[in-house]
């Protein structure tokens, strides 16, 4: 079908499918949906058979599945058996960890009403102990009275704000959302201001949290969470580098 005019542009098709046009160009790029004709000009076209494609696309992604998963699954190299047990295996280990986070958040918010919040977030996150091996003892302590100082503003950021940022940099990078893209460009900012808050002119803290983190994904790669936290990390890396060099000044220790 290259270069004819048969089959629907591409804008046609996001308004009939409910997908950005952003992501329709990204199926295409990774083999996931590629359109079967072109226009005399180079325009993707789409077939009815495309249509129905990535309508299955999105009815499997409802489900949760990765694109990686999807793909599998569509191009019949997995069961649909085999691809929901490994979705609900990791399902229940999100729902673990989401109880298991409960249980420390309600002890946090009881510990608070005796002035030791901010310290119950810092065992709820391991960081002190875990920096230690990364940070001098007095470079922790600094860092401690830091966000110390910073109260509860330290306390929403570490407990709720990155946490949550981090999780929809995950579901970008497990969605196929380009570093360069606006959304992807708004977390790492915001992660980098952060960061920049916490740590305040301790310099070194950047590179012992980077150590801390990446060491804790290798050694906690089993849990749900961290599954693929060196691929975050090397993701919102790519994100940063894709900044202009003056963008880049900022850089936190995510």
């Amino acid at each position: 079908m290259t270069g004819t005019n048969t089959g629907r542009k591409v804008g046609e098709v996001a308004a009939a499918t409910g997908l950005t046009v952003r992501a329709l160009h990204h199926y295409d790029e990774i083999g996931l949906v590629r359109p079967s004709g072109r226009t005399a000009g180079g325009h993707r076209l789409y077939t009815e058979a495309d249509l129905v494609r990535l309508y299955q696309v999105t009815a499997v992604r409802r489900l949760g599945l990765s694109l990686e998963q999807t793909a599998t699954l569509l191009d019949g190299h997995a069961g649909v058996r085999e691809v929901i047990d490994e979705q609900l295996a990791q399902v229940d280990r999100q729902i673990k960890a989401a109880v298991r986070l409960r249980r420390q958040l309600l002890t946090a918010r009881e510990r608070a009403a005796d002035g030791d919040g901010f310290l119950e977030i810092i065992r709820l996150t391991q960081d002190a102990q875990e920096l230690r091996d990364h940070l001098p003892a007095e470079r922790v302590e600094e860092l401690r009275r830091r966000m110390t100082d910073l109260g509860v503003v330290a306390e929403h950021a570490v407990a709720v704000e990155m946490p949550t940022l981090y999780a929809e940099a995950q579901d970008e990078m497990r969605g196929g959302t380009p570093v360069t893209d606006p959304a992807v460009r708004r977390i790492v900012d915001r992660l980098d201001e952060l960061g920049a808050l916490l740590r305040g002119q301790n310099t070194e803290a950047a590179g012992a949290a980077r150590s801390m983190w990446l060491a804790r994904g290798r050694e906690h790669a089993h849990e749900w969470d961290s599954a693929d936290w060196p691929d975050l990390v090397a993701y919102l890396d790519r994100a940063r580098a894709a900044r202009r060099p003056h963008d880049t000044g900022n850089r936190g220790p995510e």
